[in-house]
């Protein structure tokens, strides 16, 4: 059993943002390179440099994860897993979804929102005078990659329930 074209589309759009965020990488580790040499060669220290770096690993991170479920890639407990038929882990999957995953990221979200707008509203910036100033927008990207995990895990709830009534009805698929 395929998915369905909606959720294929929807799944290419995550994969897509997943690939590009994965050259954050390479430009995190040309900043740190950059830090490293500016700091120990020439003597200069920059701390708008060090935080770039954690807004680029936390924005590389949090658009991973959504990456991650589309690819069936994400972490489990696969020590029991395993050993259960595909239906059981399909219904596993499924349980997991709606009863953990989804409620966590509709917690992040509700309380995330008043958290990326106090910041956009006070035009946040770093409190060291050298730091990156604009911090809404790295907090807003905690908003958009939950946004994302949510839609991955909703799709992902969607191919399962089919996935469950192929195996119902004796289709072989993998889940």
């Amino acid at each position: 059993m395929e998915q369905s074209s909606f959720s294929l589309r929807v799944e290419n759009i995550i994969r897509a943002i997943g690939d590009s965020a994965s050259w954050f990488c390479l430009l995190l580790i040309a900043i740190v390179c950059a830090s490293v040499l500016l700091r120990y060669v020439a003597g200069v220290s920059s701390l708008a440099f060090d935080e770039l770096q954690w807004h680029i690993y936390s924005a590389s991170w949090l658009l991973g994860f959504s990456y991650a479920t589309t690819k069936r890639s994400h972490v489990r407990n696969d020590i029991l897993f395993n050993k259960f038929s595909k239906l059981t882990q399909a219904r596993i999957d499924l349980y997991s979804h709606l009863l953990l995953v989804l409620p966590f990221v509709g917690v992040i979200l509700y309380h995330s929102w008043s958290f990326v707008e106090w910041s956009y509203l006070q035009n946040e910036g770093s409190i060291d005078p050298d730091g990156l100033p604009g911090r809404w927008v790295i907090k807003s990207v905690l908003l958009i990659g939950f946004f994302l995990f949510g839609v991955a895990s909703l799709v992902r709830v969607i191919d399962l329930k089919r996935v469950i009534a192929g195996l119902k009805r004796g289709v072989a698929d993998v889940c």
